[in-house]
């Protein structure tokens, strides 16, 4: 096996953990809204089923583990593929902060409503911007690897996962009076837009794994 068959070998594997992390994160919050006795997924965030003190808290904590792994593992990938493309190199690097963030969110949950505010609650909301200035960062960088049709979708995905979760910051401000009907259908579209750049983002890489030039095609 050729230096080259070795690279592919290991860097193939891990950029299938991409869309692993996706679906261990779409796992969680389906598994955790039906383990959470009556919580309300239009209204109710995500982070509410890893709060202090709520049932299914213990429960995910393994799934968030995994998903960091996973996604880091990933990151490491497009290094990997990256080869000289600094873009790529840039989307890794981004991509392993947002993985190396996942183990703060341990540190700083969020309060159940009514429990009051705290300094968790105050640093859980940093954590959640700054990894959402990371993950942009991201896709914006990975999105100048490949061609016009990948860019025009990365830009809307941008545009879809910052935009919402706008909407989802400003729910969060009446959260202690439950006045958030739609927070959590805004979180999980953000959400969704980027779980669903990163499993398009791998694949895409992927196959410029396989093809026998290294210049990527995806137009």
């Amino acid at each position: 096996m050729t230096p080259a068959q070795q690279h592919v070998r290991i860097t193939r594997p891990l950029l299938l953990c991409g869309p692993a992390a996706s679906l261990v994160y779409l796992s969680s919050d389906v598994i955790g809204a039906l383990s959470y006795p009556g919580f309300n997924y239009a209204s109710q965030a995500i982070s509410e089923m890893s709060a202090i003190g709520a049932p299914t808290a213990e429960m995910l904590a393994p799934f968030y583990t995994a998903f960091s792994i996973l996604f880091a593992a990933f990151a490491g990938g497009i290094w990997l593929a990256a080869g000289g493309r600094r873009s790529l190199r840039w989307s890794a690097g981004l991509l392993l902060a947002v993985a190396a963030l996942g183990t703060a969110w341990a540190f700083f949950p969020m309060s159940m409503r009514g429990a009051g505010r705290t300094t968790t609650d105050t640093m859980h909301l940093v954590l959640s911007g700054l990894t959402m200035l990371l993950l942009a960062g991201a896709v914006a960088a990975g999105a100048a690897a490949f061609g016009r049709t990948f860019r025009t979708y990365s830009v809307a995905t941008v545009i879809v996962m910052i935009a919402f979760f706008g909407l989802t910051m400003l729910d969060a401000r009446h959260i202690d009076t439950g006045a958030t009907p739609y927070m959590g259908i805004n979180e999980r579209v953000s959400m969704a837009a980027w779980l669903l750049w990163i499993a398009v983002f791998s694949l895409a890489l992927y196959r410029v794994q396989r093809a026998p030039s290294p210049v990527p095609s995806f137009a």
